[in-house]
């Protein structure tokens, strides 16, 4: 991808409510509409909490950017990233944003010009980049995510802060060039294979405030496996890059 155009952004959602009207409202009067091809809001079902909210706000014309609604055909949030970039259009890039305000989306501008300067570059907003700021971040969440990235960085010898995170600018052409087909592979084919790409991979630093919507379902058992489940995919992935190479 030679020249940024416009974005797709895809807003995952399912028990948020406000935040979700929220993360809409920030992304349309931060970002410049001729910047955004439309916003996908993605949910489980049309019967979830944030189904009526969306449902609102799409009714709404008066909107600078065309915001729908999808309801996955998929189960879970690891194939709602996957269904994600197969419903684009009309974009040379493309973002992954969840809807419970813990990400923040005032960074989506900045992330939005990095992408003019970097076309062919993922750009990733990182709460653990030197400039962040974090909230209500406990120390075990934070030690867990630390060790699970080291362990990361370590094994396919990359270089990044958030490797496990899709707060992320893709350009559209390497999703479609990575050909991703298995619905029920974990994050890192969308977080950290695209860091693989020495020299396209490029971090700046975002606020993090722990969700004031909902209760959060990170705790330190299902960091073990979510962890457990990020190294073990990080080993096969490097066994299939040595594979490349041979």
């Amino acid at each position: 991808m030679d020249k940024f155009e416009r974005m797709m952004i895809v807003v995952l959602a399912s028990t948020e409510q406000q935040s979700l009207k929220d993360t809409v409202d920030i992304l349309l009067k931060k970002c410049n509409s001729n910047d955004i091809s439309e916003i996908v809001i993605l949910m489980l079902s049309d019967s979830c909490p944030s189904a009526e909210t969306a449902r609102e706000i799409e009714k709404d014309k008066s909107l600078p950017v065309r915001v729908r609604l999808h309801i996955q055909k998929t189960p879970g949030l690891y194939p709602a990233v996957y269904e994600a970039t197969t419903i684009a259009e009309n974009c040379s890039h493309f973002l992954i944003i969840g809807s419970d305000l813990e990400m923040d989306p005032n960074s989506v501008p900045e992330m939005i010009e990095l992408s003019k300067k970097n076309p062919d570059a993922v750009i990733c907003a990182s709460k653990f980049k030197k400039g962040s700021r974090r909230e209500n971040y406990g120390v075990i969440h934070y030690l867990c995510n630390r060790a699970v990235n080291l362990g990361v960085e370590i094994l396919l010898k990359v270089r990044g802060t958030e490797l496990l995170s899709t707060f992320q600018i893709y350009p559209y052409d390497l999703l479609r060039e990575m050909n991703f087909t298995d619905l029920y592979r974990t994050y890192y084919q969308y977080a950290f294979r695209p860091a693989e790409r020495k020299g396209k991979y490029i971090e700046i630093p975002t606020d993090y405030i722990r969700r004031s919507e909902g209760a959060s379902n990170y705790n330190p058992k299902r960091y073990i496996d979510l962890g457990m489940t990020f190294l073990k995919t990080a080993l096969s992935e490097r066994k299939r890059l040595k594979g490349e190479k041979k």
